[in-house]
């Protein structure tokens, strides 16, 4: 039975990849969210074959078998991704009220992602169904202090806010050298994560993100001064945290940050 509840995780976080490309699609393009789906190529119908999530890209050879033009591998692997990550939390969690929230909290976090990846905004209604979500989660999760996840956000966002601040004023040639989108994804992190799991989240983006500046500079497919999806590497951190904290938080000694400040606040 393992197996079988495996496979209907991986089809349903296959769906969630879909939808997540979807919405992002639509978002950026001011469409509505329901209707039939088109082509991003050339706007004609799409049938339900060349719609499938992975198999339908696998099947067109990687190019819409209606018009001929080549579709972006960022779809599949999109697909793929949540999948497995939806997998690796029903292995981790089985299945639950934590699992459904993480779930869900991981499809936000994808969404928020792509859109940012993509189409390099990150949308003030995403990241409030986000926030709603992670409260009730702080209230339905069994373990969760809700006290903990306001921490955290008020952590990642006076954190971020003081970056974004602190960014204009040492460049201020650079238009946005930090999107104001970054400070309220940091907000929702900070609810999904709480303290002081969301500490490691911004210890790690940052890395993350500085790793692939570098790697883009040296390629020379990025310049200084190029916009950078800083919001792309606080997803990914933020994941991680999600599915399998406790690696990061033995290594950045996260529970003897939380005692420290425990016994700050304690008379």
């Amino acid at each position: 039975m393992q197996l079988v509840y495996s496979l209907l995780i991986v089809l349903l976080g296959l769906l969630v990849g879909f939808v997540v490309n979807t919405v992002s699609t639509r978002l950026a393009a001011h469409r509505p969210m329901f209707g039939a789906l088109h082509c991003t190529r050339s706007a004609h119908g799409l049938s339900l074959v060349q719609a499938l999530p992975i198999v339908g890209y696998v099947l067109q050879g990687g190019k819409c078998s209606t018009c001929g033009k080549k579709v972006s591998i960022s779809y599949p692997l999109v697909e793929a991704a949540t999948a497995l990550l939806f997998l690796l939390l029903f292995l981790l969690e089985g299945f639950g009220v934590p699992f459904l929230f993480h779930v869900a909290y991981v499809a936000l976090l994808m969404l928020v992602l792509v859109l940012d990846w993509k189409h390099r905004d990150i949308y003030f209604m995403v990241i409030a169904a986000g926030c709603v979500i992670a409260l009730a989660g702080s209230l339905l999760i069994p373990g969760v202090d809700i006290w903990a996840e306001l921490l955290g956000a008020g952590v990642a966002g006076a954190f971020f806010l003081l970056a974004y601040i602190a960014a204009k004023l040492i460049f201020p040639r650079i238009e946005e050298p930090l999107g104001a989108g970054d400070v309220l994804l940091a907000l929702m992190m900070g609810l999904m994560l709480g303290w002081p799991n969301i500490v490691g989240a911004l210890l790690i983006g940052p890395l993350i993100a500085g790793a692939v500046a570098i790697i883009l500079l040296v390629s020379r497919r990025n310049k200084i001064g190029d916009f950078m999806p800083y919001g792309v590497s606080l997803c990914v951190a933020a994941i991680l945290l999600l599915i399998y904290p406790q690696p990061f938080s033995e290594a950045l000694h996260l529970s003897n940050l939380s005692y420290l400040v425990s016994t700050l606040f304690t008379p």
